[in-house]
């Protein structure tokens, strides 16, 4: 039998905090060039991943992000990371890994 595995890493994340994904964002902002971080009310969406919105010039973008420390979050293609390891964020509806969702965010729509 053949297993297929579609964007592994976009299932719920366990052991996430709001705390973890904040300060996430912070280095996601930085990395992607975005600006004006805006956090939710409610932002858990119950699956170890938090809404926040941040914009590139004028163009506004939703980002899912999950609460895991950075470490385990922040695949960069760097020697010895693992991409099935680590969870997917969201960038406007689609999964990406960390290095990818930077170039998702960094641009316009």
């Amino acid at each position: 039998m053949t297993v297929v595995v579609i964007n592994p890493g976009s299932g719920p994340v366990s052991g996430a905090t709001y705390a973890q994904a904040l300060q996430n964002m912070a280095v996601f902002v930085a990395d992607s060039g975005l600006h004006s971080l805006t956090e939710l009310l409610k932002p858990d969406l119950g699956d170890g991943r938090y809404r926040f919105f941040a914009c590139r010039g004028n163009t506004w973008h939703e980002i899912d992000m999950p609460g895991l420390p950075l470490s385990r979050v922040r695949w960069m293609a760097e020697p010895g990371q693992d991409i099935w390891d680590f969870p997917r964020l969201y960038v406007d509806g689609s999964s990406w890994v960390w290095k990818f969702a930077v170039d998702a965010a960094g641009r316009d729509r």
